[in-house]
């Protein structure tokens, strides 16, 4: 008898985080509702913190010439230091020192080519970015979709007293506790991989935002 009593412990335990996880569940798809936008459907699956800003505004990273019209892919110089620019695991200070030493290779044409290789980082990061921001609208779906699932296993014991669901056998009962327990889990891990990957949007900008700096120092 007295060895039931740590495994009585360990699932009171369990039920009290999944308890909690329930409750957080329902909290954040509350607060959810009560912050989605009106005139933008999209923006109602935005699952992170951060505002969601769109596109970037060239004006807000470049204060430089023209890039309108520029065919920086044409140019195979040009495309291969945008490619190494734009890779997020290449340092900013290698970043930097690459600007520099093309920028010392170009002799007379070194205003036009720099300019060409910021159109083509902007291009590059900005989609990079527009990427991320869609595939966390996607997730955002998916999460908002795995809670209203959850709300609903999560409602079907408590329909009163005495009450059981409709077929409810004790079979059945393991089964939706199971279910239950399984996408509370996929969601409380969903959410916490997901504060790495809120970030993403910002960091990218703020690579390009320190890039285009290093250029137009260059220009000079």
């Amino acid at each position: 008898m007295h060895g039931s009593r740590p495994a009585t412990r360990r699932r009171l335990r369990r039920e009290a985080a999944l308890r909690l996880i329930v409750l957080t569940v329902t909290l954040e798809a509350t607060s959810a509702v009560a912050a989605e936008p009106k005139s933008d459907p999209p923006e109602r699956n935005w699952p992170c913190r951060q505002i969601l800003v769109g596109r970037l505004s060239l004006a807000a990273v470049w204060s430089g010439p023209s890039i309108e019209g520029l065919a920086w892919r044409n140019d195979q110089a040009v495309a291969d230091v945008v490619a190494t620019l734009a890779v997020r695991r290449t340092p900013l200070e290698a970043a930097e020192r690459a600007i520099e030493d093309f920028a010392q290779s170009q002799g007379a044409s070194k205003t036009k080519k720099l300019v060409s290789v910021f159109a083509g980082l902007f291009e590059t990061l900005n989609d990079e970015r527009s990427q991320v921001i869609e595939g966390l609208l996607r997730f955002g779906a998916k999460q908002k979709e795995l809670a209203g699932k959850i709300r609903a296993e999560n409602a079907l014991p408590r329909e009163g007293p005495g009450k059981e669901p409709p077929r409810a056998s004790r079979q059945d009962a393991e089964t939706v506790a199971r279910d239950l327990e399984w996408d509370l889990r996929v969601f409380d891990e969903r959410r916490q991989a997901l504060t790495y990957v809120c970030e993403t949007p910002a960091l990218i900008e703020q690579r390009l935002f320190a890039l285009a700096r290093v250029i137009q120092r260059s220009l000079e």
